[in-house]
């Protein structure tokens, strides 16, 4: 260890490590992109103008906003050479492998750092859409001429169903964003050694994949689905907690006591249960809500709500992951920038707690 280093908590836990204009949560628990609130931005506001905003700091004018989206939907293709590198990859790779790989490989055609990520970010739908396609022998969808968020849907889905490509975009702009969340934090490590865009973002895909982060909408569904009342939520929480094992969908280390971006989720839900008539499934998530906070005080996440608020939308179970790096490319986007434009290497020291004085 360095004479003079400071010692601080494993995992970093509130431990601030720089500064950011891109977002934090403010004194009432709200996450914050820009000075906007995520829920009001996503209840307002369209995909693209909340994507300008993060990525560059203000809210674009009429022309800006034509421009920023004829660009995503101008690059959101991939060319033959990024397809044949899909059709290579195995049967049962998953869709979060196969775009960090093809991210890592596919040949960009812009020069300045932020289109290039902005390039990037466009083109994960459809490294999503056709790579899931691609990998289980299905043919891939034509272009749809629409605005990001109903064109990644129908990538999805198959479907051109407006109504649930607006639910889908709420879920979009709030899972663009966090401060410096461990993918976020994984891209900014490796842009301070001053690598470029697509390192940086390949850094970032590999971070998002683990059930602590990223993977964590994927395992809610995996237990959500085998519930059919609220009395087998009580009794799953029950056991759970028996043997001392962690419940995915709950807790997070900046909302202790509520995530309001779950909440805004959770009411969006209650409509769209109305909508695909599937009450019963609202009432088993909320259950299951109440029991967490009423034995632990934990409150449900954003993943929670995010993975049954999917499952109702009708989109595959392995594109959840996938969906969240997709929207967080605009947050890596502004983190990058926002790195390099005041640069200092990112290199923490240990203490050493090892063997000593051995002789070979």
């Amino acid at each position: 260890m360095e004479q003079g280093a400071i010692e601080v908590p494993k995992g970093l836990d509130k431990v601030i490590v720089d500064k950011t204009s891109i977002a934090s949560t403010d004194n009432e628990g709200h996450l914050i992109y820009r000075g906007y609130r995520a829920v009001d931005l996503a209840e307002k506001c369209s995909f693209e103008k909340t994507a300008y905003l993060v990525t560059y700091g203000r809210m674009p004018d009429g022309s800006e906003l034509k421009e920023f989206s004829d660009f995503l939907a101008s690059n959101s293709e991939v060319d033959d050479n990024t397809e044949k590198i899909m059709q290579l990859m195995p049967r049962g790779t998953k869709v979060i492998d196969l775009i960090r790989s093809v991210v890592s490989l596919m040949p960009l055609r812009e020069r300045s750092d932020d289109k290039v990520l902005l390039e990037i970010a466009a083109k994960i739908p459809r490294i999503s859409s056709d790579g899931y396609r691609i990998i289980n022998g299905m043919q891939v969808l034509k272009d749809l001429n629409a605005t990001y968020a109903e064109r990644f849907y129908y990538l999805l889905t198959g479907s051109d169903d407006k109504e649930s490509a607006r639910y889908f975009e709420k879920l979009l702009i709030l899972y663009m964003e966090h401060e410096f969340n461990a993918s976020t934090f994984a891209l900014r490590v490796t842009a301070s050694t001053l690598a470029d865009p697509r390192a940086s973002v390949t850094s970032a895909l590999a971070a998002i994949k683990g059930p602590l982060h990223g993977g964590a909408n994927a395992e809610v569904l995996n237990y959500m689905l085998r519930m059919k009342s609220a009395d087998e939520a009580v009794k799953f929480v029950d056991d759970k907690l028996a043997k001392k094992e962690k419940i995915m969908g709950f807790g997070h280390r900046i909302y202790k006591k509520l995530d309001p971006r779950a909440q805004f989720v959770k009411a969006q839900l209650k409509e769209l249960a109305r909508i695909k008539n599937s009450e019963g499934l609202y009432e088993v998530s909320t259950a299951l809500e109440k029991e967490m906070w009423d034995r632990k005080q934990i409150p449900a996440n954003l993943d929670f709500y995010a993975a049954i608020y999917m499952y109702l939308l009708g989109i595959d179970e392995s594109f959840y992951t996938p969906i969240f790096a997709a929207s967080r490319s605009f947050g890596w986007a502004a983190h990058y920038l926002e790195q390099v434009s005041d640069n200092k290497l990112i290199r923490p020291d240990s203490k050493y707690v090892g063997p000593e004085g051995l002789s070979p």
